[in-house]
């Protein structure tokens, strides 16, 4: 009788370290393409925000060209 109930439970640590492996993988594998997509979408947020960032200095350029060149006018009338 006890040779048999060390076989059963041979079988369950087997088949739950199996199902263990099995679902760590599963995870793991799961977290890795939950990181690639995070980062993918943390990369095209960067460079919408650069797009933005370029866009606005252009128009702060082309303000204080405005305003230099309008104060040059100003002073030499």
């Amino acid at each position: 009788m006890g040779y048999l109930w060390r076989v059963r439970l041979s079988s369950f640590a087997a088949g739950a370290a199996a199902t263990s492996a099995a679902g760590f993988f599963l995870l793991f594998k799961d977290h890795l393409l939950v990181r690639t997509t995070i980062f993918r979408r943390v990369e095209e947020i960067k460079e919408t925000s650069e797009k933005h960032y370029e866009a606005l200095n252009r128009r702060i350029s082309a303000l204080e060209s405005r305003k230099e060149s309008g104060a040059i006018k100003e002073a030499s009338d």
